[in-house]
């Protein structure tokens, strides 16, 4: 499973898909940053769809709310 990392900055959901490499006899992960949906729901069901399990990493984790 691939992990898709989840942040919320300056009012937007942002993700990054985490692939590891190999490289000689180490190793290291490449981020590629793809588009996500704004709402928490969606991007869980975006990641299900993708087969990624999601690390949050946002202050709060809290949907964002209208004034």
């Amino acid at each position: 499973m691939t992990i898709l990392i989840v942040y919320y900055l300056e009012g937007q959901w942002f993700g990054e898909v985490v692939d590891w490499k190999r490289s000689g006899s180490g190793s290291y992960r490449e981020l590629t940053r793809v588009v996500l949906p704004q709402s928490k729901a969606e991007i869980e069901k975006f990641a299900a769809e993708n087969n990624y399990k999601i690390e949050w990493r946002a202050a709060g984790l809290r949907e964002p709310t209208s004034a």
